[in-house]
């Protein structure tokens, strides 16, 4: 089950410093964080028409943590806790298949 924030809930943050209510329809395009209760996430909202491939910094062991997703057109919700990433952004490879995950390689 994926969780998005909605109106009554939730707190998104863009970057280390920013915080602001975020209702749904305001999500923005790209890697966000945001807090349910005392929960954090952490996901990325494609905005364009395809498939994409995003990289994703994962906090700690240098690159070797990082992965490439082919993400979907909206929210996609990265996996555990919202403070174990440090961002996610597009790297081009429109038209992979949704979901699939590979290690980190140079782009």
């Amino acid at each position: 089950m994926l969780a998005f924030p909605s109106p009554a809930h939730a707190e998104l943050e863009r970057g280390p410093e920013v915080r602001q209510a975020a209702p749904a329809s305001l999500v923005p395009c790209g890697f966000f964080r945001y807090s349910v209760r005392e929960s954090q996430f952490a996901a990325y909202n494609h905005c364009g028409t395809t498939t994409v491939r995003v990289h994703v910094d994962v906090r700690g062991g240098g690159s070797t943590n990082d992965y490439h997703l082919c993400v979907s057109p909206s929210r996609t919700q990265l996996p555990g806790a919202g403070p174990n990433y440090l961002n996610a952004y597009y790297i081009g490879g429109a038209g992979c298949r949704s979901g699939d995950r590979t290690p980190h390689t140079s782009h």
